[in-house]
């Protein structure tokens, strides 16, 4: 361990020096040496060597696509955080108003931490611009860095979890809290103080146990076992590599070391120096707080009942994201099979990013030179993602959007509570575990849009209405933006989602959110049961124009989990139709990204800066972002080419006008027979029956389904073969009419009906 150090600091100062040679205006400091973006945790070096997911594969891949790691963990975000060009765009823009507000870009060091951990834990995170980050660093969250943390507070035991009664679980879980002790006790702080008391075995600085305390690791404070053994939530696999059974990862714990984001510069800037190694960082700086969220909420607090299909109860996060599943871990013949399987879903919101990541696939079904050009570098060479190790996953990650869109459908229901001749109130109802939506403040927002019609079908008004993305080409071929991809904002009160603000820059609403220190506007729809005695200490009370409104919502939809709004009907309304959509991110920030990166357009920040830097906007002059300095011209290019991130429909109420194409009837009475290596599958049509369209198969993963083929119109059976014997299979039906006439089922355009009911049977 001592020669590695050594080697690391060799390699950081090198590192260091280089950017030096390039005369930049600010100056460098080593980011190992900040004591602005330390937090508690293993640090460069003290991590190990990663394992790369490949490797993983060679057991954890091929089984089945239905329920194995592999195949769902490749298809969603996590294993491409380090590839999401969305997050390179806000990065970009974050290490240039780091520069602007303290001097250097060292931000960017935490942005990597979360987004790459194995390329930040064996030290190739600096230069803070990513790019040392090599091969399977841009495999983002994989599986390696999950099943090698440990827990920081095991001295706890995990109380939530049931106590062990088996004696080989009970010696196991000893042997881990054995060597989660003497993994915490080799952890310091930056000023050399042990990390652990060691009188209690609890972090120094925990206190009482309660909040401004240290009682949590968040914002990417996470601690790993440097050896290379895994860590998971059974004692009772086969594993061939060395394991320890982890109480630890059947908790929320195991995701909160990431999903509870502050900003320590800033805390220790304005505040006071070392504050976040002392404090729990939900305390400070907040700019994301979806696990404070989930921790102030029912399903936290015992656990609670959900309106979520396959998921009966929830208590963590892994309920929702990982449901369980029946099926192998592993391929090799002794592994069990269980019925609590984790799907390594891990799905969010973010279908769009997902869907373009696919197109860049050569094999993909949805292969799109064009954004192919974009991200590889050949169109915008200061910008481009790692397209070598997206090739071969294009269906992985068609798959992930899939299920982010079923996520986002599950997340709310919208219902009639009350209805008179001149006015109508809905219920907004949040069915997921955080606040609707949460994460990414300067991009995911929900809306309702509301249509009101005469006696003829005809529109008499609407409220926020959302404009389609309109686009041409020029003589290049290039994208160029003719209108839309905005929403019209008639009601405020509407629009659920987080605006943030600024002392530093003086804005009370900004997109600034590498520099922001409090939020203008929170109206997001909290979880049932929260705790409004305890959501300002987190800082996640609700906000409304710059000030605290602890009372935008009342006691019953803290309870209840949902917001009820009232809606005049405008005069000669005769029906109505509400819907609400999930947009991931909308052209505010997609503009604000290209003219902050670019140098462009209306600019926010004021020069010369806080931090000295005689120039805000520093991207396309200085070196330092050399690889980076594309972004904005290519992330406004990605939003007009893939659709402006067009929104999602989540729920609809009331009734619209007729559609030219209609829905057909959801299938009935299906069945499923198993042979050998084979299910066939057979249904009745629904009425109306699909006639242009035909059927959709699908896997179902405990509630989620997973597209398997279709059939044509008039077709009511289906064979699934070269599955694995003595395995269970479960499926659902639904049918669809093509609505542009093009052959295909396309996904909004298209009418598809609710899917019918599982049919489950077993290969032999």
């Amino acid at each position: 361990m001592k020669r590695k150090s050594m080697f690391l600091g060799i390699a950081m100062t090198a590192c260091v020096m280089a950017v030096t040679c390039l005369s930049l205006a600010w100056t460098p400091l080593p980011a190992v040496n900040d004591r602005n973006i330390f937090v508690p945790g293993s640090q460069p070096g003290q991590g190990g060597i990663t394992d790369t997911a490949s490797r993983c594969d060679n057991c954890h891949g091929g089984y089945n696509s239905a329920v194995e790691p592999a195949f769902n963990w490749r298809g969603s975000m996590m294993a491409q955080a380090a590839r999401d060009p969305l997050w390179l765009a806000t990065f970009t823009a974050a290490l240039q108003d780091s520069v602007w507000a303290v001097g250097n870009p060292n931000a960017g060091f935490l942005c990597i931490k979360c987004h790459s951990p194995s390329g930040w834990l064996e030290g190739r995170a600096e230069p803070t611009n990513a790019s040392a980050l090599r091969g399977s660093d841009f495999d983002g969250v994989q599986c390696d860095f999950c099943h090698r943390m440990v827990d920081p507070f095991t001295k706890k035991g995990q109380p939530e979890i049931p106590a062990e009664t088996n004696a080989t679980a009970i010696s196991m879980a000893n042997e881990t809290y054995s060597r989660d002790i003497g993994i915490l006790n080799n952890h310091s702080l930056f000023d050399g103080t042990p990390f652990l008391n060691a009188a209690t075995l609890l972090p120094l600085y925990y206190g009482d146990g309660e909040l401004p305390n240290y009682v949590e690791s968040t914002s990417s404070q996470f601690f790993m076992d440097p050896s290379g053994a895994k860590s998971g939530p059974y004692w009772d696999a086969t594993a061939r590599h060395q394991m320890y059974y982890s109480r630890f990862h059947k908790t929320k714990g195991a995701c909160t070391a990431c999903h509870d984001v502050s900003n320590p510069i800033l805390a220790n800037v304005l505040i006071s120096p070392g504050l976040p190694e002392r404090q729990a960082a939900a305390t400070f700086f907040h700019i994301e707080r979806t696990a404070s969220e989930f921790t102030l909420g029912a399903y936290n607090r015992g656990g609670a009942a959900t309106n979520i299909p396959g998921v009966p109860f929830a208590d963590k996060c892994q309920d929702c994201h990982m449901r369980d599943v029946t099926g192998k871990g592993a391929k090799m013949n002794d592994a069990p099979t269980r019925t609590d399987l984790p799907l390594h879903d891990l799905t969010g919101g973010n279908q769009w990013i997902s869907r373009i990541l696919a197109s860049v696939d050569a094999g993909s079904a949805n292969y799109d030179p064009y954004n192919y050009a974009i991200l590889s570098g050949t169109k915008y060479p200061g910008a481009s993602i790692d397209v070598t190790g997206l090739q071969g996953y294009g269906a992985m990650l068609n798959a992930g959007a899939d299920r982010a869109v079923q996520q986002i459908k599950m997340a709310a229901t919208l219902s009639i509570v009350s209805e008179t001749t001149g006015a109508v109130t809905l219920k907004v109802q949040n069915n997921a575990g955080h606040k609707l939506t949460t994460g990414f403040p300067e991009g995911r927002r929900m809306f309702l849009h509301v249509k009101f019609y005469d006696a003829a079908g005809g529109l008499i008004s609407e409220i926020n209405p959302y404009a389609a993305l309109v686009t041409t080409k020029d003589a290049q071929g290039n994208e160029v933006y003719v209108s839309g991809g905005t929403l019209r904002k008639d009601r405020d009160d509407l629009i659920w989602e987080s605006e943030m603000s600024s002392a530093l820059t003086g804005e009370a609403k900004t997109l600034h959110v590498a520099v922001a220190t409090d939020r203008y506007k929170d109206n997001r729809i909290p979880p049932k049961g929260f705790d409004t005695t305890k959501m300002n200490e987190r800082l996640v009370q609700p906000r409304w124009h710059g000030a605290d409104s602890p009372n935008y919502f009342t006691a019953a939809e803290y309870a209840g989990g949902y917001d009820e709004v009232a809606i005049s009907k405008p005069s000669g309304t005769v029906s109505w139709y509400a819907t609400l959509y999930y947009q991931t991110v909308p052209k505010e920030y997609i503009e604000f990204l290209k003219n902050e990166i670019t140098g462009t357009g209306t600019l926010t920040l004021s020069s010369p800066t806080p931090s000295g830097e005689s120039n805000a906007y520093i991207v396309q002059t200085d070196p330092f972002f050399a690889t980076l300095k594309g972004w904005g011209s290519a992330i406004w290019d990605l939003w007009l080419h893939n659709g402006g991130a067009a929104p999602v429909e989540m729920a609809s109420a009331g009734m619209a006008p007729p559609s030219p194409c209609t829905t057909p009837g959801t299938p009935q009475n299906l069945t499923a027979t198993g042979g050998r290596r084979t299910v066939t599958l057979n249904w009745q049509a629904g009425s109306p029956a699909s006639t242009s369209g035909g059927y959709n198969i699908y896997y179902d993963q405990a509630g989620k389904l997973q597209y398997l083929g279709s059939v044509a119109a008039g077709t009511t059976t289906y064979k699934d073969s070269g599955l694995t014997r003595n395995v269970t299979y479960c499926y659902r039906v639904t049918a669809w009419n093509d609505c542009n006439g093009n052959g295909v089922f396309d996904l909004g355009i298209d009418t598809e009906s609710g899917a019918g009911n599982i049919a489950c049977a077993t290969a032999n």
